[in-house]
């Protein structure tokens, strides 16, 4: 995911669509046109309007609605994200955060 995506990005709730914040754990650089890019490849997309949190796993910004994100293969891999980057991420998402969080 390249950095400039943040500027149009929205929060997708419905009842939203707030200005998103950035914070990455993990990137890597690439050239591109002769400069070198930063290509992020695990972060944490928040809205600080209704807390919600998305996750970036292997430079894909995982931004779907609340209900396709509870159950199944999405499910289990934002439970690992949580997992994985526990000691950088606020613990109200990880105890409260919106669709879920993770019990410590």
């Amino acid at each position: 995911m390249k950095h400039w995506l943040m500027d149009i990005l929205a929060c997708p709730a419905p009842e939203c669509k707030n200005e998103l914040h950035l914070e990455v754990y993990k990137s890597h650089m690439v050239e591109s046109d002769g400069e070198d890019v930063e290509e992020i490849d695990e972060a944490l997309i928040t809205c600080p309007k209704c807390d919600r949190w998305y996750p970036v796993v292997d430079g894909i910004a995982c931004m779907l609605p609340d209900d396709l994100r509870m159950t199944g293969k999405q499910r289990i891999e934002e439970e690992a994200f949580l997992e994985r980057w526990k000691e950088k991420i606020a613990p109200s998402i990880l105890n409260d955060g919106i669709p879920f969080g993770i019990k410590p």
